[in-house]
């Protein structure tokens, strides 16, 4: 543990003394890293994940070389070399030999590779990658990396937004061309993986989970070169030592037995949720004029605050990242099964089975797409199966905010038996 205070956290991740916990994941992490590991980061949104990637670049600085390349962003496997690309600026040594591999660009657009502003990098090296050139460009890029005064690290942020988009396009249909492009992609990564192993290090995550969405087009194989890694939610001591810490910090009083509630009140200790409470609690607190904090004050500030409006932009990206996963043919569906076991408080394969019926896929049965939609929202962490095999929300914060937008109006599947 860090100490009895912390601040807030200022940014989409937070290092050094703003790094709660984690003391094990972290030296877990870079154990595998020193043993020259290829990760797979698993884990759903909001979990850490970024924060736990720049930690452990800033502890072995100096031993490594790391970049941060993200790829929210990306739509290609160009746009993918481009990022890498960029994520070498700020060394410039190897910044240097990158500008090497695209000399013909730079001197084509403008006479000279020293003249260009930082600004217009991407757009000129964007200009100079296609279908074409990109594996070989990578390749070169990934050989110099491999051949930098120090072992490199790279840590590739949102994977599985850019794979997700290169294998279903805009109108999300896995095409045969769509499949070999993306298996391309994922190939090429895997190759340089094997050929540069003990000198490069590659580390994929992102915000949905890459394994369901190679799984869709059974290219699970791609993924075999990568170490599993999956980082929990904090447990309930870790949850309530952050809202005491934050709380010593900012001078907010938080009797025996508030930060417990504050934390059963969310239901699932995902660090970016446990500290946005407290935020909403310690502006209120400022807004009133008060330093006490109060049981009442808790619920008041989950049910207008984590749940209201203001919090709706946070949990509507659980939604968006669904439906980018799943797409428009199967999202009704989904809406409806996770409706009704926010509703209901759990999903049973009664209810499944009744509220599916009325779903007709092309070329799938209703049995095999459940199987896809459950296994999908069990993976990033929407549902988990309980003690009887039924399916219950993770989180209690996600449930109670998906009842309270999709319920109104939602008939549950017991009210549905005997319809035709």
């Amino acid at each position: 543990m860090r100490g009895n205070k912390l601040k807030r956290a200022q940014s989409n991740w937070v290092v050094d003394d703003r790094f709660w916990d984690r003391e094990y994941e972290l030296r877990a992490f870079i154990e595998y890293l020193d043993e020259g590991a290829h990760i797979l980061l698993v884990a759903p949104r909001r979990i850490g994940k970024t924060s736990l990637m720049h930690e452990a670049a800033r502890l072995i600085d100096g031993r490594f070389l790391c970049l941060h390349v993200d790829l929210e962003r990306a739509h290609s496997a160009s746009d993918a070399i481009v990022e890498l690309s960029m994520a070498t600026i700020p060394h410039a040594s190897l910044w240097g030999k990158t500008k090497s591999i695209f000399s013909n660009v730079f001197e084509q657009v403008t006479g000279r590779i020293d003249s260009i502003k930082v600004d217009d990098v991407s757009v000129v090296l964007r200009s100079g990658l296609n279908s074409g050139n990109w594996q070989s460009k990578g390749d070169r890029l990934f050989e110099l990396l491999a051949n930098a005064d120090l072992p490199v690290v790279v840590f590739f942020d949102e994977v599985p937004i850019l794979v997700n988009r290169i294998l279903k396009g805009d109108d999300y249909k896995i095409t045969p061309e769509r499949r070999s492009e993306t298996d391309a992609f994922m190939s090429w990564l895997r190759a340089n993986s094997i050929r540069h192993k003990g000198r490069i290090r590659i580390v994929v995550t992102g915000s949905i989970g890459i394994e369901p969405v190679l799984a869709q087009a059974g290219l699970s194989a791609t993924l075999n070169t990568f170490t599993p890694f999956d980082l929990p939610p904090w447990p309930p001591d870790i949850a309530t030592g952050c809202i005491r810490a934050l709380a010593n910090e900012y001078g907010v009083g938080i009797d025996q037995g508030i930060a417990e509630h504050m934390v059963d009140s969310i239901g699932f200790g995902i660090p970016h949720y446990v500290e946005m409470f407290f935020e909403k609690i310690y502006q209120e607190c400022k807004r009133r004029g008060i330093r006490q904090v109060s049981t009442e004050l808790v619920d008041e500030v989950y049910r207008t605050g984590m749940l209201g409006v203001r919090g709706h932009v946070e949990l509507s990206h659980m939604e968006e990242r669904l439906k980018m996963v799943l797409g428009p043919e199967l999202h009704p569906l989904t809406l409806e099964l996770l409706t009704e076991t926010a509703l209901t408080g759990l999903l049973t394969t009664d209810a499944v089975s009744t509220i599916s019926r009325d779903y007709n896929f092309e070329g799938r049965t209703q049995s095999e797409v459940v199987r896809e939609i459950l296994g999908i929202a069990e993976h990033d962490g929407y549902l988990r199966k309980d003690e009887n095999g039924a399916y219950v929300f993770q989180s209690k914060l996600l449930k109670d905010w998906w009842a309270g937008h999709f319920g109104f109006g939602f008939q549950r599947a017991c009210d549905r038996k005997g319809e035709s």
